[in-house]
């Protein structure tokens, strides 16, 4: 049960998302995605979990670092505009700590992956394919399932259910990359809008955990073509959604909370410059089921996380010790 408890709550990291003078005053700006055919962007996310639970009365404390570095080749835009774009992922990071120990990969620094990081370095290299709407909705995922094949063929057998699991998991899932991928690029207005001005949108999401977010972005200032966004939002488990299994144990989550983001997007491309945000959430986590049907085990949880995504035309350097 001990080695349960160090890897059971990796997946929600993976569940898984800002001077001068402002130019063009009052004017109305269109944000949308507009990249150019042919271009190479670099994508560098992180995030940072501090975990707090209550079991058999006894606290713990976890805490999880979640490293992602990927190459964006946009291979076609057409007509309309709609952006196909390989991702392909180029570094990857994932350190735990926890009652149990430290348990720590990152691939810039280690030509060797600990045991039970293996599903995390096997994604070094992989690749897939996302279809995006000029307004960031994403229309189709492809490869996938090939990138899930390739990576399990590199994991010795049992990987798949260790500690790091589920942070592969979630990209090796088609509708996770879908909703990851869409988290981050459906930020854009459906019409043109000025500084002050607001608009909102409620998602019901199932990576990570079923839960319902409502988001209200504003635009809050324009300088030097990059416009800077505020993001605010309100998290709550869906009810209706069903148990998500985590290494064998069916879990329920009964919590709320909130999140604030900024956000700055380049005015001329769409490019989503950087995303920094932070998200707190408490409640209960429901373990198990009983013959009455009732959870078997109830764990008060907290969970404090902060995330930075950064994109540019510029590849970025990893961190080497």
């Amino acid at each position: 049960m001990e080695k349960r408890r160090f890897g059971l709550f990796l997946f929600v990291v993976a569940g898984i998302t800002s001077g001068a003078l402002c130019s063009n005053g009052g004017a109305a700006v269109s944000l949308q995605l507009k990249l150019a055919k042919g271009k190479t962007y670099y994508q560098k996310t992180t995030v940072d979990q501090h975990i707090t639970q209550t079991v058999m009365n006894q606290q713990q404390v976890i805490d999880i670092a979640i490293g992602m570095g990927m190459k964006l080749d946009v291979l076609d835009v057409d007509a309309t505009g709609n952006t196909r774009i390989r991702y392909t992922f180029t570094w990857c990071m994932a350190k735990q700590t926890g009652a149990m120990g430290t348990l720590s990969y990152d691939s810039a620094q280690q030509a060797t992956p600990p045991a039970g990081t293996e599903p995390v370095a096997a994604l070094v290299s992989q690749s897939y394919v996302v279809k995006v709407s000029p307004k960031g909705r994403v229309l189709d995922v492809n490869g996938v399932e090939q990138m899930k094949a390739a990576v399990q063929k590199k994991l010795p057998p049992g990987a798949e259910a260790g500690p790091m699991g589920n942070v592969a998991a979630a990209f090796l899932d088609k509708q996770g990359v879908k909703e990851m991928t869409e988290n981050l690029m459906s930020v854009y207005p459906d019409k043109p809008v000025e500084q002050g001005q607001s608009w909102s949108e409620k998602k019901v999401m199932t990576t990570g955990f079923g839960r319902i977010e409502e988001s209200k972005w504003t635009l809050q200032k324009q300088e030097a073509g990059v416009a800077t966004i505020g993001q605010t939002s309100t998290i709550r488990s869906n009810p209706a959604a069903p148990p998500l299994d985590a290494q064998g144990m069916k879990l329920r989550f009964d919590v709320s909370g909130s999140q604030e983001a900024t956000i700055r997007i380049v005015e001329a491309t769409g490019l989503i410059q950087m995303e920094q945000g932070h998200q707190q959430l408490k409640g209960e986590i429901k373990v198990g089921d009983s013959a009455q049907g009732q959870p078997m085990m109830a764990i008060p949880s907290t969970f404090d996380t902060t995330s930075k995504v950064e994109m540019s035309e510029k590849m970025w350097e990893p961190a080497v010790k």
